[in-house]
């Protein structure tokens, strides 16, 4: 029996592209974000790739042979690797060029579709595999390296009209429009969280992991999404044994102590089955190496392969305790750029996946009479770390929190920046934290309004 090709990226057509890729800008950037080390033929190819995506990330141009052959003279056979490639490119059109690679990369998510389709199929998951199949292929039929060209706006117009409210009305995913507290739903107005990053900021103490766990819980289990928990600081335990106890609205510490009394657990088995949602977690605990965005996009993936779609919703708990994915070794002096550069690319992702990415961040304020004066809120400009954090955020969202407001279990919450929204005063909740309970909304509603 002939043995099986997967590759189908012929020699030539390698050297034409590759070409392409280190004299032209566009077709650089191409390969480097989605040519894959799988689809290459050897080591020599992969090296090559690797050279031209680490140099197209630091300085956003196509090298250029004289470089690109400079920093492979390390390798010999890469270095006669390039010369082939030069030797027998031709004058080929790069959009020919690009065009070829497009069908290639589609053919090659088309099977992968297929594959995975089969597979559910054969486990009894037909409805999962029909769906699937149906939103893979709408999303296939919308891929194009073709650089967005120019919109004429009232000549499309109508065309426009006519998508979007075909979309309303025959959505491909379940609606994400909720932060799940009454004053951030007021200001967002149903808008579509997809695609967008949402980021919580507050000191040491607020509740920066309760507010991340309220929107996980309540995107599973009240709106029936699908939840990817990110878990960067402390242990799994701690997080899946708080997770667990709002299913039983309880403490942790009870919760981690088997003490749940018997009508909860009666209560939690009658309502499990109408659970549609699904929350999983992901812990990283930091021991001598952060977790990077390039991780989290992997682990995203596996998530994909193993459950057969993407999560409707990534939290990212913390995202100072995260890296970018430039691979740098960012200097003490550098945290600000740092941290911009890792929200850059937490919007990237989700807009690739299509979901909510939600992150919190923690603020360092070391003035307590500052904090305790309660006309103050916290804004992207209180910390020197922090400044120009907000650019890549959708939502930058504090939480302040008094002395005496932490007595009384009250805070106030200000969005400091609110696209598609016009920005508000701060707003005061009410918190339960005793019972895992981020927003307490009977509290809230009636809180006294010159509290």
């Amino acid at each position: 029996m002939a043995k099986k090709i997967e590759n189908v990226l012929t020699e030539g057509f390698l050297a034409e592209l590759y070409n392409c890729a280190i004299t032209d800008n566009h077709i650089c950037s191409v390969v480097t974000r989605y040519m894959e080390d799988r689809f290459l033929p050897d080591a020599q190819y992969q090296l090559l790739n690797t050279e031209l995506k680490n140099y197209f990330q630091k300085y956003k141009v196509a090298p250029q042979y004289g470089v690109i052959e400079q920093r492979l003279s390390c390798s010999r056979s890469a270095s006669e690797l390039l010369d082939e490639i030069r030797g027998m490119a031709t004058s080929v059109d790069s959009d020919s060029v690009r065009d070829q690679f497009e069908e290639y990369l589609k053919l090659v998510q088309f099977k992968k579709m297929l594959k995975e389709a089969q597979k559910r199929y054969d486990d009894g998951e037909r409805m999962v595999a029909l769906n699937g199949c149906i939103r893979e292929s709408a999303e296939l039929q919308k891929f194009t390296l073709k650089p967005e060209e120019f919109i004429d706006i009232a000549g499309t117009a109508l065309q426009r009209l006519r998508e979007n409210k075909e979309a309303r009305e025959n959505p491909n995913c379940v609606p994400v429009n909720s932060f799940y507290i009454d004053g951030l739903d007021a200001m967002n107005r149903g808008c579509d969280l997809r695609s967008q990053l949402s980021l919580f900021m507050a000191m040491s103490g607020v509740g920066k992991s309760h507010i991340a766990r309220y929107i996980g819980f309540n995107a599973a289990y009240v709106s029936g999404l699908n939840v990817l928990h990110f878990q960067l600081e402390g242990s799994e335990k701690e997080t899946t044994d708080a997770y667990s106890a709002m299913l039983f609205k309880d403490s942790t510490y009870n919760y981690s102590n088997g003490r749940i009394n018997q009508h909860a657990i009666d209560h939690f088995t009658q309502t499990l089955e109408h659970n549609k949602g699904t929350l999983r977690v992901r812990a990283f605990p930091k021991f001598g190496k952060e977790f990077s965005t390039i991780d989290a996009d992997n682990e995203i993936e596996k998530y994909k392969e193993k459950f057969g779609y993407y999560p409707d919703v990534v939290i990212f708990d913390s995202l100072d305790l995260m890296t970018d994915s430039s691979g740098k070794s960012w200097d003490p002096k550098s945290l600000r750029h740092k941290r911009i550069a890792v929200a850059q690319d937490i919007k990237d992702l989700a807009g690739k996946i299509n979901a909510w990415c939600v992150a919190t961040y923690q603020a360092t304020i070391e003035n307590p009479d500052w904090v305790n004066d309660e006309k103050n809120v916290l804004t992207a400009f209180n910390t020197s770390e922090c400044k120009g954090l907000q650019r890549p955020c959708t939502h930058l969202i504090t939480l302040n929190q008094s002395r005496r407001e932490y007595q009384e279990q009250t805070m106030r919450i200000y969005a400091d920046k609110f696209r598609f929204a016009r920005k508000v005063e701060p707003f005061r909740i009410a918190t339960d934290y005793e019972h895992e309970l981020f927003y307490d909304r009977n509290r809230s509603l009636n809180l006294p309004a010159d509290t």
